[in-house]
């Protein structure tokens, strides 16, 4: 008889308490923790090229570390990423990779990033406390079955083998099958191309299986999920109730064979789903999913400003809890289930340094203060060494002794045209207060230095679900960046700046590019989307073409 989803999560938790508790002992002495994670990494790869021309073998201390070892970008360690892709070994790890992750961040060109068994078991050890804590506090959130948001596991293949793909696909696909078996969404769903015919069937999924969880990282996906519950309640409820998928699905052959297997008639599911056609919008996603306690998902900076229509259609039953700080490069903080963003430094996973915001040496983590801010080094058993991810965190508190963080902004999302200093934090802060003012909502939205204007300024390119006022929602925003930053309310009083612009996107053109970025091979779990660029060079074309 298969183990059900209440047993497994319960077997799952028993795994998770010896790394939790290796954990808060770390936390007790945070220079100790770090300085044995990072005499270890150098241990282990001292022979490796990269260990052996930067002297690993005699390095004793962070101090000699950070003396020894240079900060590195992806560009630095791209030859020597190459090296390992062509069939090359023990180049930045004695562990040989047994994968590549390709990731763009926010923006850039593709990088290929190693993953390693050891990577592997680091990052392990932030999933493991983080989900520790959280099946802690929401205990109900792990009963039933969990919606996980993932990619490709394959794109491409190197020339040493191995896959190149997303990191959800790569994980998802080495987890035993029992494991997999308390997800509800099956590996092909996201092979399906087309994103409105990838959503129906995922709505489908969801709702033949107990839902008790669902696990993403940008919360965007999930509120444009429960948008498309809302507007194809009926028609699912159709589906299930004759067993039956609609004709209009673009699905290839051996996909539309596979998903008809999956779905014959299931009356209950569409009892529910037509009780949750005829439901308040804020009451279908509890019709559907009766069992769903917690979503869990990014929920600081520029993801924050979908959390309360993701809230919202959730209803008050459902609570929203911050995700892992995370990126390819590394898994950095461990949220435990509060109610604030951030978590603390994952400080039995990595070893970290940070740079102050405003320039400087870069601290360890044992050195840095509540309240302020910092650029994240990150050194794994990726072969990522003194790795600058770019990001900007701010420190919030300590758990025991160990800091807690929350990512703020990528340290490039800001423009300063003329003396404003403005970041994405600004924009994030002013559009989130001028939509919560007008109680409305955005499907995107993204500031923009206006091009060839005859006053320097910036334009807002948003695309809102509904009608509104949209001078006094320009105006609302204008009053928030002036509240957020004051070089640009200063600027805009003398007229340095020009008033801010808004410019209406139709609905779907936010749907369109997401399509596209699928298409061209991104995983549509992490299409995250920036809310200030500094030109418009950095848009995609799309949105270029629209601008005056």
């Amino acid at each position: 008889m298969p183990l059900g989803p209440r047993l497994l999560h319960l077997l799952a938790h028993a795994t998770r308490i010896k790394p939790a508790r290796a954990f808060e002992r770390a936390c007790r002495d945070v220079r100790e923790a770090q300085t044995a994670r990072l005499l270890s990494l150098l241990r282990a790869n001292q022979s490796t090229a990269y260990g052996r021309a930067h002297g690993f073998a005699d390095i004793g201390s962070p101090e000699d570390y950070a003396r020894r070892v240079p900060l590195s970008t992806a560009a630095d360690l791209d030859p020597w990423v190459r090296r390992q892709m062509a069939g090359e070994r023990s180049m930045l790890t004695a562990d040989p990779p047994v994968y590549y992750t390709r990731s763009t961040g926010s923006t850039g060109a593709p990088k290929h990033i190693p993953v390693t068994d050891s990577y592997r078991r680091e990052f392990q050890q932030t999933v493991h406390v983080a989900l520790y804590h959280l099946r802690k506090r929401f205990p109900q959130a792990f009963t039933g079955r969990a919606l996980y948001f993932v990619g490709s596991r394959r794109m491409a293949r190197a020339a040493d083998g191995n896959d190149i793909g997303t990191m959800s696909g790569f994980n998802y696909s080495e987890m035993p099958r029992l494991v997999r078996s308390v997800y509800a969404w099956p590996a092909r769903l996201f092979e399906v191309a087309d994103l409105k015919t990838r959503a129906f069937l995922a709505l489908l999924y969801a709702s033949i299986s107990d839902i008790s969880l669902i696990a993403g990282i940008f919360p965007a996906p999930i509120v444009y999920l429960l948008r498309d519950l809302a507007e194809q309640a009926e028609a699912l409820a159709h589906a299930l109730r004759e067993g039956t998928l609609p004709a209009w699905l673009e699905l290839t052959l051996p996909q539309r064979a596979a998903s008809a297997r999956d779905f014959g008639p299931h009356r209950e599911a569409a009892r529910r789903l037509a009780r949750a056609a005829s439901a308040p919008e804020e009451e279908k996603a509890r019709e559907a999913w009766p069992g769903l306690r917690l979503v869990y998902c990014w929920t600081g900076a520029t993801a924050g400003a979908f959390v309360p229509e993701l809230q919202r259609r959730l209803g008050p039953r459902v609570a929203v809890r911050d995700a892992i700080y995370a990126a390819t490069e590394g898994w950095c903080s461990i949220p435990m289930g509060e109610p604030e963003p951030g978590g603390a430094l994952a400080i039995t996973s990595h070893y970290f340094e940070f740079v102050p915001e405003q320039g400087g040496d870069p601290l360890p983590a044992w050195e840095i203060k509540d309240g302020e801010r910092y650029q994240l080094i990150v050194s794994n058993s990726a072969g990522m060494y003194r790795y600058q991810l770019f990001d900007i965190v701010e420190v919030r508190g300590f758990h025991g002794r160990c800091p807690r963080i929350s990512f703020v902004r990528k340290a490039g999302a800001a423009s300063n045209l003329v003396g404003e200093k403005l970041d994405e934090s600004h924009v994030n802060d002013a559009v989130a207060a001028a939509l919560a003012e007008g109680s409305t909502e955005a499907t995107f939205f993204t500031l923009v230095p206006t091009p060839g204007a005859a006053l320097p300024g910036y334009t807002l390119l948003i695309e809102l679900p509904a009608q509104v006022d949209l001078e006094a929602l320009r105006a609302r925003v204008e009053r928030g960046l002036c509240a957020a930053a004051s070089d640009y309310a200063r600027l805009r009083a003398v007229n340095h700046l020009a008033p801010l612009r808004l410019l209406l996107l139709s609905a779907g053109t936010y749907g369109a590019i997401r399509q596209a970025k699928v298409a061209d091979g991104s995983a549509e779990a992490q299409l995250k989307t920036a809310h200030l660029v500094s030109a418009a060079a950095a848009l995609p074309e799309a949105l270029r073409r629209l601008l005056p």
